[in-house]
């Protein structure tokens, strides 16, 4: 199952389980109908506009709901970069502005900024509910964080979980961060294939992709305040070292593919990186 429809599914349970729950706890039939009918994304996880077209056609159809909002970030947030991400804030920021004073857009303006800038949401969502106590959502993002390992605080997620139950009763919190994928196991398996006979292209190019999953999954960790600078800084470090397997594996697979030359431009290449890499890696911004 994808992060995608795991995602959806959570909704839908949450949905269904909640009854007369008052407009903020739940989609209406028609949006919970329109979820069911969602088929599974069948794409690499780093294809983001394909994991996210749904969530955003959704949105485009339903502008005035806050659940259907929330799901489209939380899309963006699982499967977007650096460059998403902050196009994300930004959007939510313009929205906040033409309604000013709206509570909905308020909150799904500082909603965009957990897990890239944890502590001004927790202070403007605060903010919101210390004018609407009964604001569900807004308790409910706070007991969410205050239960993530970067920003946790016992009593704090307690507090903001038993009032969110209150107003929605049995409705369920999304864990935050969310799972990080396993590193790729393809680069050592390809290393280890090079004492066989397997055909030389396949061989690189399974290394190829197991590099593209991991910087992937560097993108899962590096735009987030969920992780430490010393988390980022290892996790950069372990895929440099994947590289530098990945640039091995392509030369020897040159030359048993019988490409002398390729392997030489290769060896070259690797000269040049060798700088690159020296200035990226504990020197190089990681936050």
């Amino acid at each position: 199952m994808t992060i995608l429809s795991s995602l959806i599914l959570l909704v839908l349970f949450a949905s269904a389980a909640q009854g007369e729950a008052p407009a903020a706890c739940e989609l209406s039939t028609k949006i919970h109908a329109e979820l069911a009918k969602v088929t599974e994304v069948k794409a690499d996880p780093s294809d983001f506009d394909k994991h996210v077209a749904p969530l955003l056609a959704l949105r485009q159809r339903y502008p005035d709901d806050l659940l259907v909002h929330e799901l489209y970030q939380d899309a963006v947030q699982r499967f977007g970069i650096e460059g998403h991400l902050r196009k994300l804030t930004e959007e939510y920021q313009v929205l906040s502005m033409q309604h000013a004073g709206e509570l909905m857009y308020s909150y799904l303006y500082a909603r965009t900024l957990i897990g890239r800038n944890t502590p001004s949401a927790i202070r403007q969502i605060n903010e919101l509910l210390a004018e609407h106590p009964d604001f569900a959502p807004g308790h409910g993002s706070l007991a969410e964080i205050y239960a993530s390992a970067a920003f946790g605080d016992h009593e704090k997620e307690k507090a903001e979980r038993e009032r969110f139950l209150r107003l929605c009763p049995r409705s369920v919190l999304q864990q935050r961060p969310g799972a990080l994928p396993d590193p790729s196991p393809l680069v050592d398996q390809a290393e280890r294939l090079l004492a066989g006979k397997d055909n030389p292209d396949r061989i690189a190019a399974m290394a190829e992709q197991g590099i593209r999953d991991d910087e992937w999954r560097l993108q899962r960790i590096r735009p987030f305040d969920w992780y430490s600078v010393a988390y980022k800084r290892q996790s950069q470090r372990d895929l440099q070292v994947k590289y530098w397997k990945l640039w091995n594996i392509e030369v020897r697979c040159a030359r048993r593919a019988g490409h002398p030359e390729k392997a030489t431009g290769l060896l070259a290449m690797m000269d040049q990186r060798v700088g690159v890499l020296g200035r990226s890696s504990d020197s190089g911004p990681v936050v």
